[in-house]
């Protein structure tokens, strides 16, 4: 993709990616589920604790649900946009944190700290979202949309890659078991997050505004009244209302797939290497996916994305072995970060930039609201149906549902 050079706000921004993403690649897809099930559900049939995960993560994104929109109209009002970022971040680093030190069968406290990451992570996304219009010029919001999400990718993907090696062979690293290297991997993860937000600390500023007081309710009336604004804006609202459907199915992939496999009885070491083949599948294809948005537009590269959901998740259905979910984890990796990232460059060209942080406080919260409505649709039916493969019913159907509806967004 080629364009103006990049600013060091903007490399700063998207090494961000590359820090945050060890969270959503180590923990939320890949450990938490697997040690959840394997280690602090002990004594839990599988289905149970495929249900305990589904709600807790129900939980924590219904919260950002209604919390989102705030947090970005507040950093609207006031001078505090870095302080939540900074906040919010550091309170997800320390409940990576605090995973190392829970022991086998304590289910309840690993995913209420979990469920507090996800949040900060989540909402501390509402803010880093933000920063991108700052930090790019319009021209280059696109470009570097798609590179941090690459670049989230590569720098996920590296860490996992060690620490999945640490899991595989303990003894390489000193440590006595892999359940101590996957403790040791939490550690890693927070300490690798901490050292990527220090560039957006020192290099990333925000223009100061004249505070205004009574901000909450300040906040929580410009919510109501951009709410407004967003249903005059028909554009926008019909996309936020698609973007809630189809974007409920990835980011349900994303936290599910390793404990859908794990009810397979695929063995825990393939679900690593199919998710190191996801991270370095959706490198290259993430800047490639906003290469061809820029020449053939964003709708169109999210039509072929949302068709390639539903291919993998027809696919899904009868898998049965280590090598087809390498496939399948080949498939994830070659459309996740294009629907990613096309989303958010697409909605940051069709909002206004002056009511940047609360437009974008409703884009994680309908993007977030699909969140909680993924996994408490797959607990639900994984429960009723006594089946995992049931759960996968839903997340189709939303994908085409959002499909259908992003036909009618103009660009």
């Amino acid at each position: 993709m080629k364009g103006s050079k990049l600013s060091i706000p903007a490399k700063s921004w998207i090494a961000y990616d590359a820090g945050n993403s060890a969270f959503a690649t180590t923990v939320l897809a890949a450990f938490f589920p697997i040690f959840f099930k394997e280690y602090w559900t002990q004594g839990i049939d599988n289905l149970t604790a495929t249900a305990y995960l589904g709600y807790g993560l129900t939980i924590s994104n219904l919260i950002l649900l209604f919390t989102a929109p705030i947090i970005g109209a507040i950093t609207d009002f006031s001078n505090a946009t870095k302080t939540f970022f900074i906040t919010l971040t550091i309170l997800g680093i320390v409940s990576v944190l605090l995973l190392y030190t829970f022991e086998a069968g304590d289910w309840l406290y690993p995913l209420i700290f979990f469920g507090l990451a996800n949040y900060c992570f989540a909402a501390g996304n509402v803010i880093y979202d933000k920063l991108l219009l700052l930090v790019a010029d319009p021209a280059d919001i696109g470009r570097v949309s798609g590179y941090g999400y690459a670049i989230g990718y590569l720098g996920g993907g590296f860490l996992f890659l060690i620490n999945a090696i640490m899991t595989l062979q303990p003894e390489i690293f000193g440590l006595a078991d892999s359940t101590e290297a996957v403790k040791w991997s939490f550690i890693s993860v927070g300490v690798w997050w901490a050292l990527f937000l220090i560039p957006i600390i020192k290099n990333v500023s925000v223009p100061v505004i004249e505070t205004q007081s009574n901000v909450l309710v300040k906040s929580i009336r410009k919510n109501i009244a951009t709410l407004s604004k967003i249903k005059a804006e028909k554009n926008v609202f019909i996309f936020l209302i698609a973007f809630f459907l189809y974007i409920d199915g990835v980011h349900t992939v994303m936290a599910m797939a390793s404990d859908f496999a794990l009810n397979l009885n695929l063995e825990s070491s393939s679900i690593i290497i199919g998710l190191i083949l996801v991270q370095f599948v959706a490198f290259p294809s993430t800047i490639a996916w906003s290469y061809i948005a820029e020449k053939k537009g964003e709708k169109n590269v999210l039509y072929v994305n949302i068709l390639g959901y539903l291919a993998l998740v027809s696919y899904s259905v009868s898998l049965s072995n280590a090598t087809e979910f390498y496939v399948m984890a080949c498939m994830v990796g070659s459309i996740q970060g294009g629907i990613q990232a096309v989303s958010r460059s697409l909605f940051a060209k069709i909002i206004p930039i002056k009511s940047a942080g609360e437009f974008f406080g409703f884009y994680n919260m309908f993007g977030r609201a699909g969140a909680f409505l993924g996994p408490l649709l797959v607990a639900i039916f994984v429960s009723t149906f006594d089946s995992a493969s049931y759960g996968l019913i839903p997340i189709a159907v939303l994908f085409i549902l959002g499909g259908l509806l992003l036909i009618r967004v103009k660009t």
